[in-house]
C-alpha cells in the first residue's frame, strides 16, 4: 500500500514567500494570493516596491512598501554581481549571503545603544507606513530583513576580500574571522540571529565598500 508524508515546501526547496498580486493579476487577470519559492535576495518586486514576506498562515501583510527605499531595489540588482564574484572565489553565494545576514543581524541586536544611527531607523519606519509608533517592536521583527538588506549585501561582498573581512568580524563584535564556505562545503556561522532587538548601524568601515 503506497505511504504518503506530508514535507513543508520551505524545507525541500528553500523559503516560500507571497508573491506580488499585482504581477499576479496582471498575469491572470485575477486578484488573488500566491506563493513563490524566494530566497531572500531576490524578495524585492522591483516593479511595484514591494518586499515580499515570507508565506505564514500567521502573518497579517505580505508585503511590505520599498517604493521610496530606491537602496533596497539597487542591493538586490547589486547582489547577482556579489554572486558571480563569490563563485570565482570558490565559495557558495548562498552561504556567503547567509554568513553576511549573520553578521548584519548581530549588528541589528546590539543597535539600540547606537544613539547616532539614523538609517535603518528611516527604513524602518518607512515600511510600516510611515511611523512605527507604539508597534516598535512588532516592526521590527517584520521588517528586519527589508531595512538590512543592503548593508547584508555589502557585507556579502566585502566578505569576499581577506582583508576588509577581518574589519567585518571585528566590527560586528563576533571575534575571530571565520572562514567562508567553499563550495561543497558546509557553512560556518550561518545563524540569522534574532530580530528582537536592535537598531542597527551603518559601519564607517563598511561605508567604505558601499
Amino acid at each position: 500500500m503506497p505511504a504518503a508524508a506530508w514535507r513543508i515546501g520551505g524545507a525541500v526547496a528553500g523559503p516560500v514567500a507571497f508573491g506580488c498580486r499585482l504581477c499576479a493579476a496582471g498575469r491572470t487577470g485575477t486578484v488573488v494570493r500566491v506563493v513563490r519559492y524566494a530566497p531572500h535576495w531576490s524578495r524585492v518586486c522591483v516593479r511595484h516596491g514591494r518586499w515580499l514576506l515570507d508565506a505564514d498562515a500567521e502573518q497579517p501583510h505580505e508585503h511590505l512598501d520599498v517604493r521610496h527605499l530606491p537602496e533596497v531595489a539597487a542591493a538586490q540588482r547589486r547582489w547577482a554581481g556579489v554572486a558571480r564574484r563569490a563563485v570565482r572565489a570558490g565559495a557558495e553565494p548562498e552561504r556567503v549571503f547567509a554568513l553576511a545576514h549573520a553578521v548584519v543581524a548581530r549588528w541589528w541586536e546590539q543597535a539600540l545603544g547606537w544613539e547616532r544611527e539614523s538609517i535603518w531607523p528611516r527604513r524602518l519606519h518607512q515600511v510600516a507606513g510611515g511611523n512605527a509608533g507604539t508597534e516598535l517592536e512588532r516592526w521590527r521583527i517584520v521588517g528586519r530583513d527589508a531595512v538590512v538588506f543592503p548593508e547584508v549585501v555589502v557585507v556579502a561582498d566585502a566578505l569576499l576580500d581577506p582583508g576588509m573581512a577581518e574589519l567585518v568580524w571585528v566590527d560586528s563584535g563576533a571575534g575571530r574571522p571565520r572562514a567562508l564556505p567553499a563550495e561543497g562545503g558546509s557553512a560556518a556561522g550561518s545563524g540569522s540571529g534574532s530580530g528582537a532587538r536592535g537598531w542597527g548601524r551603518w559601519p564607517r568601515r563598511i561605508t567604505a565598500v558601499r
